[in-house]
């Protein structure tokens, strides 16, 4: 899914950087229509491009953020089992930072216990240099287990709802969870090396 977002983030990038190249061509061409008004002119023009921008870099910011929100909210959860992950490629964000992709080979169980095995595409922190093996949550809509996104655990856990689904879980597969979090991306590692970062 994370493939996805970033196409229609790069798709959309052009066509705002074309709807820019033409607003200026248009002024340049019609600059006697407005040369009375040139400080107005400008200004509007200057925040016409601003909004532009804005609206971009908070649907390139946030999208996957908010599919996550939107899908925990209707309930499309399921535990997933990663079991390896391999590098895809460098991404970058409307703010100029750096992610990484990774594909990872996946076991998800849906809310019946039915194992499913897909691939997902997810994107990283650059701090992220490997992918352990572990547990994690996800979205989960039946039909679409390659379009899942990682949960970071923060919104499981403060979500009481979801408490009597984890205890299923934890009953039927005894998982060994991963710490999923952000930090400029997405992070994953095992409790123990987050302890001992905290530690450090």
């Amino acid at each position: 899914m994370q493939l996805k977002l970033y196409k229609r983030s790069t798709i959309l990038l052009s066509i705002v950087v074309l709807i820019d190249a033409v607003s200026i061509f248009l002024l340049l061409k019609y600059r006697d229509a407005w040369a009375d008004r040139k400080i107005a002119t400008i200004l509007l023009f200057a925040l016409f491009i601003f909004v532009l921008q804005s609206l971009y870099s908070y649907y390139d910011l946030n999208a996957d953020r908010l599919l996550i929100r939107k899908r925990v909210s209707n309930g499309d959860v399921a535990l997933a089992k990663i079991k390896d992950g391999t590098f895809v490629r460098f991404g970058r964000d409307a703010r100029l930072k750096n992610h990484v992709y990774w594909k990872l080979n996946v076991e998800i169980y849906d809310n019946d216990m039915k194992k499913f095995e897909t691939s997902i595409i997810e994107k990283f922190s650059t701090h992220q240099t490997s992918v352990p093996k572990g547990y994690v949550y996800v979205t989960y809509i039946e039909g679409q287990a390659e379009d899942s996104l990682i949960i970071p655990n923060v919104i499981i856990s403060s979500i009481p709802e979801y408490q009597p689904l984890v205890e299923d879980y934890e009953k039927a597969l005894k998982p060994t969870y991963l710490n999923a979090y952000m930090m400029n991306g997405l992070m994953l590692e095992t409790y123990k090396e987050s302890l001992n970062k905290q530690k450090e």
